[in-house]
């Protein structure tokens, strides 16, 4: 087992790689009263086009199968229930997909052995037979049929509609009423068999335990499996130009909704993805920020409430920035953000101030082992350093925050997705 100390944040985290193939990360955390552990994959709603393992030819599979995986493997051949099983230890468990993951967690204050068996088995045993997989589409099918009369999520997913022309981020991460009707048992065996595969996995675990003993009793309970080749997966080429740039929707809303989009065409990978996030973040609180000016001058014409946020998403094979809130005067707000963006001319005191705050709000989640999890298993299993960030801060440049306004929070960039009331 190797142990990593980053000098930067004061920590050390302890690495090895299973026989089985997985990736194995463990923090100590003495005297800690929470300890939790996520098993996670590489799979999310974007990866529908795939070799399975095994094989050398490329299939495609229906839109939402990640998602409806997610939700089958908490059935078990025994007929047991898995949440019934996390609470008689006392520990709180969920999952969830993204676009890019899927993970299952838990998070308790005893029993964690305990309940680390439960999440290695239930996770390690597929269960899936016509008669479920039916009995899903229906309730799979409600659960669509609820976001799609949800504002804030057909706001955002229209905003995704109108920045990509091809690419499968674009649609919902439950798929369509049609796509999961196309779902089988066998293309569900498929997947999983796929990307639940442990040379595709990663297990990351924090709390008051020692890493030698929590190791070995994990490695106890794995399954045996041989290692495999990575998962051949491909995306669509994606065109620079953006699908849409006006999407409008009408919903039962009390107050309009808004979502602002700019795509990023800039070529991201393992290489350079944590230092374009953080740039891109950065240039997002200087522009945006409770402490800028465009904060507070839409904050002085009532134009901003508590809910607007801003937020970079970025993959290798996607990227976006979105600008979220609700309002009554939307062209009014849209157009001081532009002038905004257009007028801005990052200062160095500026720049230094709002690299300090960032740096300073990340170490936060050290303290709290949930929000430390969540965030070493999104980057650990897409094979990312959650640590290099804070390497980082040093690397950006004045230079890289002005290259962002220009070319990212560019007009041919941007969309506006607004839902409104009917």
């Amino acid at each position: 087992m190797d142990n990593i100390k980053y000098s930067s944040v004061n920590e050390t985290i302890y690495y090895y790689k299973h026989s089985s193939g997985i990736n194995v990360y463990i923090v100590e955390k003495p005297g800690f009263s929470k300890s939790t552990a996520y098993f996670a994959t590489h799979y999310g709603s974007i990866d529908n086009y795939f070799a399975p393992v095994g094989q050398n030819e490329m299939i495609e599979v229906p839109d939402g199968i990640a998602h409806f995986l997610e939700h089958k493997m908490f059935e078990q051949p025994d007929n047991s229930n898995v949440f019934d099983m996390f609470s008689k230890y006392g520990a709180y468990a969920n999952a969830f997909t993204s676009f890019n993951m899927t993970a299952y967690y838990f998070w308790c204050t005893n029993y964690f052995k305990e309940n680390l068996k439960t999440l290695v088995n239930f996770v390690q045993t597929p269960y899936f037979t016509d008669e479920n997989v039916a009995k899903e589409q229906g309730i799979i099918g409600q659960e669509i049929r609820m976001y799609e009369d949800n504002p804030n999520w057909r706001c955002y997913f229209n905003m995704l509609q109108g920045l990509y022309v091809k690419h499968p981020v674009s649609r919902d991460i439950a798929g369509t009423i049609d796509s999961i009707s196309k779902i089988t048992k066998e293309t569900l065996y498929t997947c999983y068999n796929t990307f639940y595969h442990p040379s595709n996995m990663t297990i990351c675990m924090i709390g008051d335990f020692n890493h030698e003993d929590i190791s070995d009793y994990l490695n106890s309970i794995l399954k045996p499996i041989p290692k495999t080749d990575e998962v051949k997966r491909s995306y669509p080429q994606e065109p620079a130009e953006v699908a849409k740039r006006d999407i409008v929707q009408k919903l039962s809303v009390s107050r309009p909704l808004y979502c602002i989009g700019f795509k990023d065409n800039t070529a991201l990978d393992k290489n350079n993805i944590e230092k374009r996030r953080l740039e891109v973040n950065i240039a997002l609180n200087m522009l945006m920020g409770k402490s800028s000016a465009l904060y507070n001058d839409l904050y002085e014409k009532g134009l901003i409430t508590p809910s607007f946020g801003f937020d970079y998403s970025g993959e290798e094979s996607y990227a976006f920035t979105e600008i979220s809130d609700e309002c009554d005067n939307i062209p009014l707000v849209i157009d001081s953000i532009e002038k905004a963006i257009t007028n801005y001319k990052p200062s160095q005191d500026d720049f230094e101030r709002t690299k300090r705050k960032l740096f300073g709000k990340s170490l936060y989640i050290f303290d709290d082992p949930e929000e430390y999890v969540s965030n070493l298993a999104r980057h650990m299993a897409l094979g990312l350093d959650m640590y290099k960030q804070y390497e980082l801060f040093d690397k950006v440049t004045a230079k890289d925050i002005e290259n962002v306004i220009k070319t990212h929070l560019a007009p041919e960039n941007m969309v506006v997705s607004i839902v409104e009331n009917k």
